[in-house]
């Protein structure tokens, strides 16, 4: 018997062993027969449900179908079509990723550890994968496994000392720790490797943004010069300008931004504070509104939306944005006093 044959084998039995641990379905889950309409009319999903029904044991397609309904947050779907794509070819390491990425989406109990569990059976079945160790590392960290992340890391770097990816994520890693010395030392290895590790050097930016350090703009540029729409580079180098009452070359950024994504709602909070700094009460309160309109849940713009109502002598809409802050986030103890204070008098 091959090797490759002996692996599908085993392959096969544990899939069957960790099937219900993996694919289990909720009490509440919707059957795929009752996929919402608008899931049915996706075109994408019609067209390989209409492939699928010529032939339904192609686990490409299910693979595919299974990734279109993960990207429209049909989890339950998703896992059906893995489960039965895996059945058929379980020495596929791209469906272990597509596994992990729905249970870690879904965020059932337990999910995130059964998310984690898949990419270790994958990093077993295929030891030589870089890129599953990398995705695995990854979750460790999502979930703070942080000694487990760096060891995962540390067998990539054993085998591939001048691996790029593997010092970025050792210096995520770092930095989620809290570990700026070997967060920088990680992240400034990476570009050093890779020059266009654009992520990297947005990470680099933003550490040395907390410590005020000018170079940080150099690192966001660095990362803007690898990809010129990394708003989110964009944003930071414009809030490191606002910090240090920049607010010209601050506010020009962030038109920028908004005239490349006009739903960047971070941009719009951003010129309400510095409105609200100046004491520009009105362009403030424009600002923050518009935060509020584009991101409904974003719970400081209703705050300072109200804080700026109050200061304007609006207190009956004041109280309102703070009441809606407070609702959203009863933690938000700057939310939670200025009800208070309002409500009291």
């Amino acid at each position: 018997m091959t090797t490759r044959n002996i692996l599908i084998g085993l392959a096969i039995v544990a899939l069957s062993a960790l099937a219900y641990w993996y694919f289990r379905p909720n009490s509440t889950d919707t059957p795929v027969s009752e996929v919402d309409k608008e899931l049915q009319t996706d075109p994408d999903l019609v067209r390989y449900t209409e492939l699928l029904a010529k032939n339904p044991k192609n686990d490409t397609l299910l693979f595919r179908r299974a990734a279109t309904y993960y990207k429209l947050d049909a989890f339950d779907e998703a896992l059906a079509d893995l489960e039965r794509a895996m059945r058929i070819d379980s020495m596929q390491p791209a469906y272990y990723h597509l596994l992990s990425d729905v249970l870690l989406d879904y965020a059932r109990p337990s999910d995130s550890r059964r998310a984690i569990e898949v990419l270790k059976l994958a990093a077993q079945r295929f030891p030589e994968r870089t890129q599953t160790l990398l995705k695995l590392s990854e979750f460790q960290l999502i979930v703070r496994k942080h000694a487990d992340a760096l060891a995962t890391l540390d067998k990539i770097l054993q085998r591939d000392p001048q691996n790029a990816e593997a010092y970025y994520m050792a210096g995520r890693v770092a930095l989620d720790k809290g570990d700026t010395t070997n967060a920088i030392g990680s992240l400034q290895k990476s570009v050093k490797i890779d020059a266009d590790n654009a992520d990297a050097w947005f990470f680099l930016g933003r550490i040395f943004s907390k410590k005020n350090q000018p170079v940080a703009l150099l690192y966001f540029d660095n990362a803007l010069r690898v990809d010129s729409s990394f708003l989110e580079a964009q944003e930071f180098k414009a809030a490191f300008y606002k910090r240090r009452g920049e607010f010209d070359k601050a506010s020009a950024i962030y038109k920028d931004l908004l005239l490349r994504d006009p739903d960047y709602a971070n941009a719009y909070f951003d010129l309400g504070m510095m409105y609200l700094e100046q004491d520009s009460l009105s362009k403030a309160y424009d600002h923050f509104n518009i935060a509020t309109k584009v991101d409904p849940i974003f719970v400081k713009a209703y705050y300072y939306r109200g804080l700026v109502n109050e200061k304007m002598g609006n207190k009956e809409a004041a109280l309102i944005d703070y009441k809606q802050a407070n609702g959203m986030a009863p933690e938000y103890e700057e939310a939670k006093e200025a009800r208070a204070r309002l409500e009291g008098k």
